[in-house]
């Protein structure tokens, strides 16, 4: 049966590789910054741990500086999430039918077919989380200390991949209070923990040295001391379960909605409490934060792996197979037109679907504006240059499609920091007669013009997608770099 599996996710790993090859969409700016940290290794980073730079700078390493050489790590991962499923499946319920069809349900599942496609943090916390999981159940069940030993390293390199995995050890702790009470005097638990807890050590001495830069940036996304109306937190909530209903399916919301339902019914099972646990107990932290603060859809994204594996345990017990199908179907045509949304316009339903909402116009024309910028440098005619914008977004794109993947600056014009703010700027370049190319979605500021002589040209460039200009992109050629006072970084 595993081989069966393993072929069923080779597939879908070959459809993505075939899908990256196309061309269809470019890097997310997200995912150009975090190739930008693989050309800067350290031990940590402004935003987050290091694992996905040293993820990347692997992958690039041998498929070179390309989408396929950035993307294959999380086409990969999703491949080994089914597995995990697979495995994990069979280790509760003993079943090797349900632990192919768990695996298999995933895979209609359009914010796991996102995350194993785009590569974000999200995507190596999702497979370590899932993996340490799965390791820690192992663990409680046979208490082997070789078990116990991969527990922490699988949560040390989750917490490598996003700071979030620190939601395990709540549900974790909860389970073994209700069932498992006396792992807490096994010293292979504690083990456990401190083999985790050597995992932080790089991290915590970076931020030491950078002013604890990260663990503010945290603090700052979490809403921390924010105040809001009521009528914005009741938006903010709102906004949370659309978007968590959404990238888990509207058509396979019912499903989900009876397992948690089911699940806590159950919970005397320690099998389908232990699934039930995590992905309530994310959503609910998460639910908690949006009272002031607006969450991002793909954040909690990374719980609910069990969730799935328990929603599928049900529809193969209560053999609600022929209802499933149509909810199955129906997700998999979603998760299609989500990554191959243009044979609407070919139909004439474009205004069923428009571009303003299809979130793939986020992925386009950052290559296009990266070759136009590079024909305007080229056509300087002189080495002594340097491209620059205010947008940590645009200079990492433009750092990736660039000819020759030049060092892009990010100077500070009404923004918060970024990681750019921690790397060398524009200081070099003072009084030396250098050419600055500004690249800006909002104009030339005047702060910007003032710290050179002239302003030798002003091109424009349109980023189309499905025939609707989504944006333009201003490009500014300006001779004879003096000095930019930078303002002072709004906040974290």
């Amino acid at each position: 049966m595993i081989y069966r599996i393993i072929a069923v996710h080779l597939i879908i790993v070959i459809l993505k590789v075939f899908y990256t090859i196309l061309n269809i969409t470019d890097l997310a700016t997200e995912e150009a910054q975090y190739w930008v940290w693989s050309k800067n290794l350290d031990l940590c980073y402004y935003s987050k741990p290091p694992l996905i730079a040293y993820m990347n700078f692997i992958s690039t390493s041998i498929l070179g500086d390309t989408e396929l050489g950035v993307r294959i790590n999380a086409i990969l991962i999703g491949f080994l999430i089914g597995i995990v499923v697979y495995l994990f499946t069979k280790e509760l319920f003993k079943d090797e039918n349900l632990a192919f069809f768990s695996s298999v349900f995933i895979v209609a599942v359009p914010v796991y077919q996102i995350g194993s496609y785009i590569f974000l943090t999200d995507a190596p916390l999702a497979l370590f989380w899932l993996l340490t999981i799965y390791l820690f159940f192992k663990a409680t069940q046979e208490n082997k200390p070789v078990l116990w030993i991969l527990t922490g390293i699988s949560a040390g390199l989750a917490f490598l991949s996003k700071f979030l995995v620190v939601l395990f050890l709540p549900p974790a702790l909860i389970y073994l209070f209700f069932y498992k009470r006396e792992i807490f005097r096994e010293k292979w638990f504690y083990i456990s923990i401190l083999v985790a807890s050597t995992f932080t050590i790089p991290v915590i001495w970076w931020n030491f040295q950078h002013d604890f830069v990260t663990f503010k940036h945290v603090l700052n996304l979490e809403g921390v001391k924010k105040s809001v109306s009521f009528n914005k937190s009741l938006e903010y909530i709102g906004n949370y379960l659309a978007s968590q209903i959404g990238l888990n399916s509207i058509f396979l919301f019912p499903f989900f909605a009876y397992a948690v339902y089911r699940g806590f019914k159950l919970r005397k099972d320690h099998r389908i409490f232990y699934l039930w646990i995590f992905p309530v107990f994310v959503f609910l932290i998460f639910l908690y934060i949006a009272r002031k603060k607006n969450i991002e859809a793909n954040w909690p994204a990374f719980g609910y792996a069990t969730l799935y594996i328990l929603t599928a345990y049900f529809i193969y017990t209560k053999k609600w197979f022929k209802s499933f199908i149509a909810g199955f179907l129906l997700s998999l045509w979603l998760i299609f037109t989500l990554f191959y949304p243009f044979y609407i316009d070919k139909i004439g339903l474009s205004k069923i679907y428009p571009p303003k909402i299809d979130p793939l116009h986020r992925l386009v024309g950052w290559e296009g504006l990266g070759k136009k910028v590079s024909q305007i440098t080229k056509n300087l005619k002189t080495e002594k240059y340097f491209v620059f914008s205010e947008s940590y977004h645009i200079a990492s794109e433009l750092w990736f499609y660039m000819d020759g993947h030049p060092r892009i600056y990010s100077v500070v014009i009404n923004r918060r920091m970024n990681q750019f703010d921690l790397w060398p700027g524009l200081k070099q370049f003072e009084g030396k007669g250098y050419t600055g190319v500004y690249v800006s979605r909002w104009g030339l500021p005047k702060k910007v013009r003032q710290s050179f002589k002239r302003v030798k040209a002003h091109y424009t460039y349109d980023i189309i997608y499905r025939g609707w200009k989504y944006r333009t992109i201003h490009i500014y050629v300006l001779e004879d770099f003096i000095k930019l006072n930078q303002e002072k970084i709004k906040g974290y």
